[in-house]
């Protein structure tokens, strides 16, 4: 898969995440959006480590004969600066709920539960191409990433899922020879 191909089916998302940001500066609420330094420093020192950890287990699992079972699905590695829209339309309007309408009364905790149900299912379901077991896992990024939104800004959110994404997508086409 190509970036062309991967731009024609995801453009309306990224249209749908600059919406929702411009929605949330519209609203008064640019706060949200902030991006802080010294997250994404420790961030970036965290993703080094990982990746020292990664080579470290290809190169063991290389030398032992293992390798994969199934063929890696490659995604051009400039598509990781577009994944800023899942942040954007998945885990900051469960968070501008909560702001909302509150988290005390009983009927505002039950709607803010199914509001953070349906949006884990959603992203859940979007990862499907990865396999169902990594798709359950990463259900459970959005309420992360609306706890990180809320302490550190969305735009930290945003910009250290990219580099996640950035990394993780080198290291496979590295090991994988492309």
């Amino acid at each position: 898969m190509d970036l062309k191909t991967i731009a024609e089916n995801m453009y309306p998302f990224w249209i749908l995440g600059v919406m929702v940001m411009g929605a949330v500066i519209a609203a008064g609420r640019k706060n949200l959006l902030r991006v802080e330094t010294k997250p994404v420093i420790n961030w970036s020192i965290f993703l080094v480590l990982l990746t020292v950890w990664r080579i470290m287990v290809a190169k063991f699992a290389s030398y032992h004969g293992m390798q994969g079972t199934e063929e890696t699905f490659v995604i051009p590695w400039a598509a990781s600066f577009t994944v800023f829209w899942e942040d954007a339309c998945h885990g900051l309007p469960v968070l501008l709920l909560r702001q909302l309408i509150g988290v005390h009364r009983w009927w505002a905790k039950i709607l803010n539960f199914a509001m953070l149900l349906i949006t884990m299912l959603s992203f859940g379901m979007g990862h499907l191409y990865q396999g169902v077991l990594p798709a359950l896992i990463l259900c459970f990024y959005v309420p992360y990433s609306i706890r990180c939104g809320k302490k550190y800004g969305f735009g930290t959110v945003m910009a250290c899922h990219m580099l996640y994404d950035l990394v993780t997508l080198l290291f496979i086409q590295y090991f994988s020879g492309m």
